[in-house]
C-alpha cells in the first residue's frame, strides 16, 4: 500500500474515532443530570439532634440552612425559608414528621427509578432539555418549583408535600394542606416540573402563550405538565382534585368554558377554605390536563412526540384543536 494512501486511511480512522467519542460525550451530557438529596439527610440529622439542643431554631439554622447545598440555597432565598419556620412546623405537626421520615429515605435512594422516569420523558419529547433535581424538605413553601440560571436548569421537589405514603399521618395538617397532599406523587411531580423547564426554555412564543392574564393561560400552563406527568407516570396518588374532576367533569366543563377568557384564576386555583365543603382546590390543573389529553387523543399523538403539546404557540388554536368543548 502506498504511504500516501495509508496516511489518508489513518486520518479517516482517527476522524471517525474522534467523531464517535464526541457523539458519545454529547449524548452523555444530554442524559446526565444531578440528583441532589443531601438536604433531606441534613433535615433528619437536625431532627435527631434536637434531643441534645435547647435551641431548636439554632439547630435547624446550623444543620439545615447553613449546610444547605448551593442548589437548595437558591430555593431557601426564593421562598424565604427560615429556621424558626422549621421550629414552628415540627412542634405543630409531630406525628406528621415522625411518619414522613421512612418514605423520604426510600425516595432519595430511588435514583435509578428517577432516571428511568426522566428517560421516558426524553423518549417522548425530542427537544428535551435536562435539569438537575434538588430534593429537600422545606416549610410547606412549595411542593415543586424550577429555576433557570443561564445554561443550568434546576428542579426543586419539597418532600413535605410529595414525600408521603399511606403511613404518613396527615390529620394534624390544615384542611387546605390535607387536600393538597392528597396528590402527593414524587415521580409525577418531577415530570410536572420538568415540563415547566421545557416551557421556559423553548422560546418567547411558548412563554407568551402561557403567561397571559386569562384563566385559559393558567389552566394550560399547569394542566399540560399535569397531563404529561400522568402520561409518563401512570401510578401513585391522583389527588382529590383529579378524582372529583372525573366525577363532575361535565358540569365543570360547562362552567370553565364560560370563564376561559376571564382575567384571573377565579375559583379554579388556590386554597379557599370555603370551597372545600363542595369541591377540592386547584381544579384548574385537572381541567387544563383534560384539554391537553383531548388534544393528544384527537390528534392521534399516541406513540408520537409531545412537541405540539409542550411547545404551544397559540392558546386559542390549541383549545379549538383539542375539540374538548365540542
Amino acid at each position: 500500500m502506498q504511504p500516501l494512501k495509508l496516511l489518508t486511511m489513518i486520518r479517516k480512522s482517527i476522524f471517525i474515532f474522534a467523531l464517535i467519542i464526541l457523539t458519545k460525550s454529547l449524548l452523555a451530557q444530554h442524559n446526565d443530570f444531578a440528583i441532589l438529596s443531601k438536604d433531606v439527610t441534613n433535615f433528619w440529622e437536625a431532627i435527631d439532634n434536637l434531643k441534645f439542643s435547647r435551641d431548636t431554631s439554632a439547630t435547624f439554622q446550623k444543620l439545615v440552612i447553613d449546610r444547605a447545598t448551593d442548589e437548595f440555597k437558591i430555593f431557601i432565598k426564593k421562598w424565604n425559608i427560615k429556621a424558626s419556620d422549621y421550629t414552628f412546623q415540627i412542634k405543630r405537626y409531630p406525628k406528621f414528621y415522625e411518619t414522613l421520615r421512612e418514605n423520604t429515605y426510600k425516595l432519595i435512594n430511588s435514583q435509578d427509578s428517577i432516571r428511568e422516569v426522566v428517560k421516558r420523558f426524553q423518549k417522548l419529547y425530542p427537544n428535551f432539555k435536562q435539569a438537575d433535581i434538588c430534593i429537600a424538605i422545606g416549610n410547606f413553601n412549595t411542593g415543586g418549583n424550577i429555576e433557570i440560571e443561564g445554561n443550568r436548569n434546576l428542579v426543586y421537589i419539597g418532600l413535605e408535600y410529595h414525600g408521603l405514603d399511606t403511613n404518613t399521618i396527615i390529620n394534624e395538617l390544615s384542611i387546605s394542606t390535607q387536600d393538597y397532599v392528597s396528590r402527593s406523587n414524587f415521580y409525577r411531580t418531577i415530570v410536572h416540573e420538568l415540563v415547566h423547564v421545557q416551557q421556559y426554555t423553548h422560546g418567547k412564543k411558548v412563554v407568551k402563550a402561557l403567561s397571559g392574564d386569562f384563566l385559559a393561560n393558567r389552566i394550560l400552563k399547569e394542566g399540560i405538565p399535569d397531563f404529561v406527568s400522568q402520561l409518563i407516570v401512570n401510578h401513585g396518588n391522583n389527588g382529590n382534585y383529579f378524582n372529583y374532576g372525573l366525577k363532575n367533569e361535565n358540569n365543570l366543563k360547562i362552567k370553565i368554558k364560560q370563564e376561559l377568557w376571564n382575567k384571573g384564576s377565579g375559583d379554579w386555583f388556590g386554597g379557599n377554605v370555603k370551597l372545600f365543603v363542595n369541591h377540592p382546590r386547584d381544579l384548574g390543573y385537572f381541567m387544563g390536563a383534560q384539554i391537553a389529553r383531548s388534544y393528544y387523543n384527537v390528534n392521534n399523538l399516541q406513540l408520537m412526540d409531545l412537541t405540539n403539546i409542550i411547545e404551544i404557540k397559540s392558546l386559542k388554536k390549541f383549545i379549538i384543536d383539542s375539540k374538548y368543548f365540542e
